[in-house]
């Protein structure tokens, strides 16, 4: 894992290249260099050490006597076999997979990423083509940005790099808008900045001749293929598992009271491997996973704990902004942010985490309302009443009604914000309503649950929380893995079709049914937590004096004509002393934009641009 940059067509001085790794430095503290492959073409790289510990595996790295050069942030996780099957190839280091992928290349040509099991961001300068190739993973857990400007092309792993090599920072107003009206990212290849987008996910694009062509290399099977068992999908999942411990270093876990991280820690033992647990946790509140996690696991020297306090995240809040370059997602967010110091202090560079297990494995509630419904408009009536009285047997305050009242209910809009609504249009100005948002992520073809389901993975969900992970745990140095998504377990996921993921009124049956086997059953029997932190109580009154301080301050969000500051004071006023908990996403959301504007667009240029 490591931070990367490049320039394409300018000459760039020693003092910007050096900037642009300090920018970078989080990503890898453990080594950076820059180097200017040929006339105009820069490469720089700041390496975090994980596989293939010696100073050979340094980047950038070159191949074939100099005719290939890359810069790579990531891990391929089957290195080992692609190595032993391209043996041929003039090795100069002992494992390291980056040199795997220049290999691939040499072997395959530009139908080398079919061939990459990991998560990566890369960009490879072939001498010979005079061409640059860019690419990421086929679920963009790794970013990579990139900008046109000033007659020369750009990427970066993060805005603050192209920064410093000259790339203006300037807000990009329809995703400003689409965050305040529907706190949504990372829905399509567009940044918080003007001008700077990213690699789509299982894309990769050739530069040549100032020329970028951008071609997608994966797509996800959304039709049963062939059929495949529960059993397979077991077996893969433990074969993902074990090529995801492939490291020098040790590995941890994220882990919480839920089944997704507690199946692959528990999974990593049965192979006679240890992780080490850590957990952010709120004391005092109803929402404290530690507390949880004792009861399940009792007291464990495998693991540690993060204690959250509302006035210290305040206190770092434009420093967890500045990492993230984008809003601050939540409390949970900046859970992630402290868990990764604490991570990084015990000694850890790399952790396990459980996200996508909801996406692949069909963990949402909705998810199992469009089964109902596709089994209905099937013609299939009584299997769907079946199927929706499984739920409500289960869950009869949560499924109430039978499958035909579902199917006739009025259909709710695809975007989904994290507490299930969004900010009113009365807190945003008239003339900043009319700002173009982001359009909306394409619809998938295919069955409506395999579909929607893809759309989380794709579009909706899944991107923005792997962009706010890698962001939070990259800021101290610590590379995040996430088993459920790799690529072929996710084929095979469709072949098994979505009929298992909701046996017996349980989503995420297949994974369930792993883990009785692994777990105690206190781990199955709990609720799916879907509001885990006290934000809401925060919001409302352990932060209310910070929050009425910013109104009162003359914000920059108000200064430049984005938000109604009469209209959203009133609001906040009536949320701060209402009796009920209420929804706090609409205050949360105008908080975290403006320590964006704070941290990233303060200068007098800017704010004339978004006036």
């Amino acid at each position: 894992m490591c931070g990367i940059f490049g320039v394409c067509g300018k000459a760039v001085d020693d003092n910007a290249a050096l900037a642009a790794l300090e920018a970078i430095a989080a990503r890898g503290p453990d080594g950076a260099s820059f180097a200017r492959i040929q006339d105009k073409v820069l490469l720089g790289h700041t390496r975090l050490s994980i596989i293939d510990l010696d100073d050979h595996a340094n980047q950038p790295m070159y191949g074939l006597g100099r005719q290939l050069a890359i810069v790579f942030n990531g891990e391929i996780y089957n290195a080992p076999q692609l190595r032993a099957a391209i043996g041929d190839y003039p090795w100069t280091t002992d494992h390291s997979d980056t040199e795997a992928i220049l290999a691939a290349y040499w072997r395959f040509g530009e139908d080398f990423l079919s061939h990459l099991q990991g998560m990566f961001a890369f960009a490879l300068w072939d001498k010979s083509e005079a061409k640059l190739i860019l690419a990421v993973d086929r679920f963009s857990i790794k970013p990579l940005l990139i900008a046109n400007h000033a007659s020369s092309f750009y990427f970066a792993s993060n805005a603050a790099a192209l920064g410093a090599l000259g790339v203006p920072l300037l807000p990009y107003l329809p995703a400003v808008h689409s965050w305040l009206a529907d706190g949504q990212l990372e829905t399509s290849a567009a940044t918080f900045f003007s001008g700077i987008d990213q690699i789509p996910a299982a894309h990769f694009a050739v530069l040549r001749s100032g020329e970028l062509r951008l071609k997608r290399y994966w797509s996800p099977p959304l039709r049963e293929t062939r059929s495949i068992s529960a059993v397979e999908i077991e077996s893969w999942l433990r074969e993902s598992l074990t090529s995801h411990l492939l490291s020098d270093v040790p590995v941890g876990i994220n882990l919480s009271s839920g089944i997704d991280s507690g199946v692959l820690r528990a999974l990593a033992a049965s192979g006679g491997t240890t992780l080490h647990g850590f957990t952010f946790s709120f004391p005092g509140t109803p929402y404290d996973e530690a507390a949880r996690l004792k009861a399940l696991i009792g007291d464990n020297k495998e693991w540690s704990t993060t204690a959250i306090d509302a006035n210290e995240m305040w206190r770092d809040f434009p420093s967890a902004t500045r990492a993230l370059e984008s809003p601050l997602g939540g409390v949970a967010i900046y859970g992630h942010w402290r868990n990764g110091q604490t991570a990084r202090a015990a000694g850890y560079k790399v952790l396990l985490a459980g996200e996508g297990a909801d996406e692949v494995f069909g963990g949402y509630k909705y998810y199992a309302e469009e089964a109902i419904k596709a089994t209905w408009r099937a013609g299939q009536e009584n299997e769907a009443e079946a199927l929706f009285q499984d739920f409500a047997r289960r869950d009869p305050v949560e499924w109430r009604g039978s499958a035909a009242q579902l199917v006739q209910a009025p259909v709710e809009g695809r975007l989904r914000a994290p507490d299930g609504t969004s900010l009113a249009r009365s807190f945003l100005t008239n003339s900043f309503s009319r700002t173009e948002k982001l359009s909306d992520p394409p619809m998938q073809d295919g069955d409506a649950v395999r579909a929607t389901m893809w759309a989380d993975l794709a579009y909706l969900k899944l991107p923005k929380l792997l962009r706010w992970q890698d962001r939070c745990y990259m800021a101290s140095g610590i590379e995040i893995r996430v088993p459920f998504l790799d690529h072929i377990l996710i084929e095979r996921m469709a072949a098994l079709g979505w009929k298992p993921l909701f046996a017996g009124g349980f989503t995420k049956s297949v994974l369930r049914r792993m883990a009785a086997a692994l777990l105690p059953s206190e781990f199955l029997s709990q609720p799916k937590l879907y509001v885990a932190t006290p934000q809401r109580e925060w919001m409302k009154s352990n932060l209310r004096r910070q929050v009425e301080d910013m109104l009162d301050s003359g914000a920059m969000l108000v200064s430049n004509g984005i938000i109604d500051l009469p209209a959203l004071r009133k609001a906040y006023k009536d949320y701060a002393t209402e009796p009920s908990l209420g929804n706090s996403f609409f205050i949360w959301k105008y908080v975290a934009m403006e320590f964006m504007f704070q941290c990233f667009f303060r200068t007098s240029q800017q704010d004339r641009r978004i006036a």
